[in-house]
């Protein structure tokens, strides 16, 4: 069976970047560590997309604190439904 395309990409970009699922876009997260702040664990991001020859370019980079984004992501999480078979 062949490689999923998830697969081929993480080989090609790493372990601290995001695919988006519908662009040729991803996030990128600093491997140089973290900062903290006043606010929280400062984390930076880049967003990132292909230019000519598959050139990685950076579109803009964000500052982030881990505690906002792990706070998102819980409100994006669907409560498990018991009643479903497993």
């Amino acid at each position: 069976m062949g490689e999923a395309w998830q697969e081929r990409w993480r080989r090609k970009h790493g372990d601290f970047a995001v695919p988006c699922v519908v662009s040729g876009r991803w996030l990128e997260f600093s491997q140089g560590g973290t900062v903290r702040i006043g606010e929280g664990e400062a984390l930076t991001i880049s967003v990132m997309t292909e230019a000519s020859g598959e050139r990685p370019r950076k579109i803009c980079e964000l500052i982030v604190t881990r505690e906002d984004l792990i706070d998102v992501l819980a409100l994006t999480e669907k409560p498990k439904d018991d009643s479903a078979p497993s």
